[in-house]
């Protein structure tokens, strides 16, 4: 399969490094090993985000996990008050992606996902994970949701929602700062395990799994879920199954009575 390499050129498409900012993480793992060579890092706790106000001092907020576990969800007083910080731009990784930096492309996904985050003023969110899973209104793993998507994230594990198999670039990711550099298709040799979602904005989709699924979301918050009155793919489907038995009927009653006049 063809390899495509993203590279953007022009200003209006290219997100400059940001100088050093102010970082709060939720989990200790190789996301804040690579952030914190260029920005100030503070790991924090269940207890301190559920302090309304507490974020209000952080460029960014990233959600991930301790090391290569699961991860744990936040309680529901930390969730809102999350969710009342992040005003600006988000970038969602559905999978274990972190357990994969070290590769050249993980590292540069993760270093355009916070130039991007950063970009968009303070009130900036990186979900990985189960931190990609709970900025969802709802999940299957239980955690407390955020609700940054108006959408479903099923439940996760091995293979699930495709997150084992080729992730390929979308319309969208050939013109996003976040996957500049990174060569598609691309498969991390670690990340195996995800979710089914639902709900999100599919023009804000940057990768999506061989499935259809999405990989990698990237927008800011306002436009992250699925515009109101535009169904989901999955909904068309559903719309368009129905419109073929509702004219496969029509269309049998038309021959029933073209049967019924031509005895008369």
């Amino acid at each position: 399969m063809r390899k495509i390499a993203i590279f953007l050129a022009g200003a209006a498409l290219f997100v400059s490094p940001i100088s050093a900012a102010n970082l709060a993480i939720f989990g200790m793992n190789n996301i804040g090993n690579l952030y914190d060579d260029s920005h100030i890092v503070t790991y924090v706790t269940d207890a301190q985000l559920a302090t309304p106000g507490f974020l209000a001092t952080y460029d960014a907020f990233v959600y991930t996990r301790d090391g290569a576990s699961f991860g744990v969800g936040l309680s529901p007083l930390a969730a809102s008050n999350v969710k009342s910080y992040v005003t600006g731009n988000v970038v969602l990784f559905n999978g274990d992606f972190q357990d994969d930096i070290g590769d050249p492309d993980t590292n540069t996904l993760f270093i355009n996902a916070l130039n991007f985050v950063l970009s968009g003023g303070a009130g900036g969110y990186i979900g990985e994970y189960t931190g990609a899973f709970s900025a969802y209104s709802a999940n299957g793993d239980g955690y407390s949701p955020i609700g940054l998507v108006q959408g479903a994230a099923g439940p996760s594990g091995f293979g699930l929602g495709g997150s084992d198999t080729d992730i390929d670039i979308t319309a969208a990711g050939m013109v996003s700062p976040v996957t500049a550099g990174v060569t598609f298709p691309y498969n991390p040799a670690a990340v195996e395990f995800g979710a089914e979602l639902s709900g999100e904005n599919p023009d804000r989709v940057l990768a999506r799994f061989a499935t259809g699924n999405a990989a990698i979301i990237a927008s800011s918050v306002d436009q992250i879920s699925v515009p109101t009155g535009v169904p989901e793919p999955g909904t068309w489907a559903m719309m368009l199954l129905g419109f073929g038995f509702i004219g496969g009927a029509m269309r049998s009653a038309k021959r029933r009575q073209k049967l019924i006049v031509s005895y008369a």
